[in-house]
């Protein structure tokens, strides 16, 4: 496992994790204004390769620092190879990745239909749209960067490397000052920031009644010293005028940004106090803006409070989600509406009792719980772990086929319908290309992107009128094809030349399949060094979910071919929402100052957050999450000096290693990962075992928790229970009684903690597995252990009422 970490005061690591770890880092001045926000690949055409790392600092500076990948043993230049310097702090920075074109064709033809709505967030770029954008810039250029501030401010840059695309001191002053560098320096950053910085063109976007006015301001550096900022290697290294494409002021102040990976003109923003909100980098427009979220039960206005933002593309495109300081997990559908479609409060998660009014519990006090980072799978994949999954599947699929044998005689066995057989069967089988959505080359989208340009170029040119730059990515739209050929570009065309040399021995790559799922896997971190793992849920799956939760409150059997019945299901669509929307009324009470209900307009699919699981990994706060490519991996860095790496199928931390200094970020590279010499140390060593979770002989354990949907944990309550197949309700944990057990375990833990500061890396390394032991056998028993009294008298009612078959099942 290859990781890029960044840390507070201002530097890169590169962490190596195998049996004997190899941290290197970079040899610049340490400094505790530059510490770093975030950092992003930007090596090669559209950013795609591991060549280069850019990071952004608190200071403004934007840098970006040469990675040998292709080393035998890699590490991180100390050379700046570029740089530029933001108005304020600088809180995210990603490469504008160039697959567009090869997506956007499919999506506007797929829904272009259903949505009243639809040209406000799928746009048709024309002239006219695009004059305030970079969609020109987009397609002609390389490579293209995007800056964002905490004040708003939003650059996008061409980040090339190149001599010519950089500010140089005239021949006249370095001549004149060639004796005294100290001299030529402040000389040089005073002409960068009076010629270059100050006459910076700023659209400032008028969000107020979807004008999207534009107001041109300038001068937006008086109050930046260059002097104080810049070091020596940034002299005749800046960015250059001509290499500033767009500069806007957006709503601020942002504390939360993201790029959608796949529609990468989409900037999410939103803040403290500022709503959420997506900005068109190719029109420069925003496209849509969320409303407040409104005022709580007892008519308290409630702010934004927008920690982090993601986007959910396994479900679509258009779902974002949110989390925020007060504990909260917010989704929004662009295609719907301007209000949340769902809000899960992750502190409210016991049920209301039949009486709401005379409930009160201390737990709903005030929590200083922060949900920090969200992360989910990534869709952009290189070819080397598209190869290896198509492999795979590919020998899945053999060796299955003694499976399905075995299976189809049982199911002959028990039953004769050959029909119930056959579906039952064919729902089991799976393709090796299931999950491939789309193949491409850089020098296939550069050739793309060139041709739409000069498409445009030419019409303007011949016409003079406003010509739709889709009318070249769209023109099979007349056609029944449902997958338009430029998918699959022909291998046998002439290509235009690539602009850089090593474009010709250019990788592929791979896009997975998107916006076909029912429910999308994020995991989120907070403040305490918690990682939790939710479930967004939505169309067929919940709706399974509310037929089981209905059969239980009228107190009839839950038929299972009903249930696995799309069509039962959707014919029933509207009578299942409204019992939905119905009990999340009743669970709603002013004595947890509850926010109303949020729920999608009719005629467009409900949404629900399901709290799966809950894993402590650090001692402090996590400041970053990052899945591999393969999406099995997860790496967080946190207040704690420590690298994680959590495996997510095992549910455990595979590898936990002293960094040394505060961790901001963290950035896993897309090799394949060999996981032999991560637990290769395990191997030798038993592991301690201090303690084993009690659990009933009749019930499952956490540790192999089941994906069906009987595994129904509400948003509102984060209880154990589930409905079974015949409506019955059964208590999943076996509460462990508190005790002298856990101020021993916590001892413990603090002894291990010291042993690590102290011994040396292999000893860190044993420690390491008693840690991880630690982590995930207790992972489980810490949220029984945080229950308070009440918490467990009201379980024990509960679990009374279960015999009895009487008691009122989670809501949401």
């Amino acid at each position: 496992m290859q990781i890029i970490t960044s840390d507070k005061i201002g530097l890169l690591k590169y962490v190596q994790c195998t049996t004997e770890n190899y941290i290197f880092e970079q040899s610049l001045k340490p400094d505790l204004t530059r510490t770093i926000n975030n950092v992003t690949w930007s090596g090669g055409y559209g950013g795609y390769e591991e060549s280069q790392i850019t990071v952004c600092r608190t200071n403004g500076l934007v840098e970006s620092f040469g990675f040998s990948h292709e080393d035998e043993n890699p590490k991180i230049s100390d050379k700046c190879l570029v740089s530029f310097l933001c108005c304020n702090n600088c809180i995210y920075t990603k490469m504008l990745n160039h697959h567009h074109s090869i997506i956007y064709e499919d999506l506007f033809n797929t829904e272009k239909e259903r949505y009243k709505n639809y040209s406000q967030f799928m746009p048709v770029y024309t002239n006219e749209k695009i004059k305030n954008g970079v969609y020109e810039k987009y397609l002609k250029n390389n490579r293209l960067l995007v800056t964002v501030s905490n004040s708003g401010h939003v650059h996008v840059l061409n980040w090339e490397c190149d001599e010519q695309h950089k500010y140089h001191l005239s021949q006249e002053d370095e001549m004149k000052h060639s004796y005294d560098p100290e001299k030529k320096r402040n000389i040089y950053f005073q002409n960068y920031k009076d010629i270059i910085l100050q006459n910076i063109e700023f659209k400032q976007i008028d969000e107020k009644n979807n004008s999207n006015n534009v107001i041109i301001k300038k001068n937006e550096y008086s109050d930046i010293s260059m002097n104080d900022i810049c070091k020596d290697y940034h002299y005749n290294n800046m960015l250059s005028e001509g290499s500033i494409y767009q500069s806007y002021i957006l709503s601020n102040p942002i504390d939360a940004a993201c790029i959608n990976e796949l529609l990468t003109n989409r900037l999410a923003i939103g803040g403290y106090k500022n709503c959420l909100k997506v900005f068109d980098l190719f029109t420069g427009n925003y496209i849509w803006k969320s409303k407040n979220i409104g005022t709580t039960l007892l008519n308290i206005n409630c702010e934004s409070l927008i920690k982090t933002v993601n986007f959910l593309n396994d479900i679509n495109v258009n779902i974002i989600s949110a989390a925020t300081y007060d504990h909260k997990i917010i989704l929004y559908d662009m295609r719907c509406q301007t209000k949340p479609v769902y809000i899960y409060d992750h502190y409210n998660r016991t049920n209301v009792s039949q009486n709401k009014f005379a409930y009160f519990n201390h737990n709903y006090s005030e929590s200083d719980l922060v949900f920090t980072c969200i992360s989910s799978n990534s869709h952009v994949t290189t070819e080397e772990y598209a190869t290896k999954k198509e492999h795979c599947a590919e020998a899945e699929k053999q060796n299955g086929v003694t499976e399905k044998i075995k299976e189809h005689e049982q199911i002959l066995d028990e039953k004769t319908d050959d029909h119930q057989i056959e579906n039952k069967i064919k729902s089991h089988e799976i393709g090796p290309h299931e999950e491939i959505y789309a193949k491409f080359s850089t020098h296939q989208t550069q050739s793309k992107n060139l041709q739409i340009y000069e498409k445009l170029k030419e019409e303007k040119r011949r016409t003079g009128n406003l010509s739709s730059v889709n009318d070249y990515t769209m023109e099979n739209e007349i056609n029944d094809d449902p997958r338009p050929s430029t998918l699959h570009m022909d291998e046998d065309v002439d290509l235009p030349p690539p602009i850089h040399a090593n474009e010709l021995k250019c990788k592929n790559y791979f896009i997975k399949k998107f916006g076909t799922k029912d429910s999308q896997i994020i995991f989120v971190s907070d403040n305490y060094g918690n990682v939790y793992k939710f479930e967004v849920v939505t169309g067929i799956k919940l709706l399974q979910y509310i037929y089981m939760k209905k059969c239980a409150q009228e107190k009839i059997t839950c038929e299972e071919e009903k249930k696995q019945d799309p069509i039962f299901l959707l014919k029933n669509k509207e009578i299942l929402y409204e019992f939905y929307k119905e009990y999340q009324k009743n669970n709603k009470t002013h004595m947890r100052n509850d926010l109303p209900v949020m729920w999608a307009k009719d005629n467009f699919d409900q949404f629900l957050i399901l709290f799966l699981n809950k894993f402590k990994i650090h001692n402090g706060a996590i400041s970053s999450l990052r899945f591999h490519t393969g999406g099995k991996f997860l790496c967080s860095v946190s207040y704690d000096r420590f690298l994680s790496i959590f495996n997510t199928q095992i549910k455990k931390v595979i590898k936990r290693v002293h960094v040394g200094h505060i961790l901001t970020n963290c950035l896993f590279r897309s090799i394949d990962i060999n996981e032999s010499e991560c637990t290769a140390q395990n191997e030798y060593d038993p592991k301690p075992s201090k303690r084993r979770k009690l659990q009933h002989p009749n019930e499952e354990s956490d540790d192999e928790q089941s994906s069906q949907c009987e595994s129904w944990h509400d948003s509102s309550n984060g209880s154990d229970q589930c409905v079974s197949e015949n409506g019955k309700y059964h208590q999943r944990n076996f509460k462990k009684r508190k005790g002298v057990d856990d101020e021993d375990d916590e001892d413990e833990d603090d002894d291990d903690e010291e042993e690590d500061d102290d011994d040396n890396d292999g000893d860190d390394q044993e420690d390491d597995d008693d840690d991880d032991d630690d982590d995930n056998d207790g992972d489980d028993q810490e949220d029984d252990d945080d229950d308070d009294s009440d918490d467990q008298e009201d379980d024990d009612d509960d679990h009374q009422d279960d015999d009895d078959g009487e008691r009122d099942y989670p809501d949401d």
